[in-house]
């Protein structure tokens, strides 16, 4: 866990739940796509709720909390979560999001020489 801010961790596990959950919706199981390169990868979730929610720490908290000022990002992080979850599950900035996160994790992949290894 990247935050003792009670919000901020409620809202991240509401998105992670969100998340998950299109996610099976969209694929039928608990996995996702990724391209690495031109690679298309599937990516099992590992853990539910649980790996997605290690996932939002690694590649949305921490991004906030490397890029803006200490006492700012919990609250930027709370402003933004807040527009990515709705009554019923991810919104259009929620989906936004998770397509960024994926493609964050896919270039980084790629950076790292993924697809000379495969």
């Amino acid at each position: 866990m990247i935050t003792k801010n009670f919000q901020l961790n409620s809202l991240a596990n509401q998105f992670a739940a969100a998340v998950y959950d299109s996610v099976r919706q969209q694929n039928g199981g608990d996995w996702f796509p990724m391209n690495v390169g031109s690679t298309r990868i599937e990516v099992a979730i590992t853990d539910g709720v649980n790996g997605i929610r290690d996932l939002v720490d690694s590649w949305a908290l921490e991004a906030m909390k490397n890029t803006f000022h200490a006492h700012e990002w919990e609250s930027i992080g709370i402003q933004y979560l807040k527009r990515c979850i709705g009554a019923d599950g991810l919104t259009d900035t929620g989906r936004e999001a998770w397509a960024s996160m994926i493609n964050d994790m896919g270039d980084s992949l790629d950076a790292g020489g993924f697809n000379e290894k495969h």
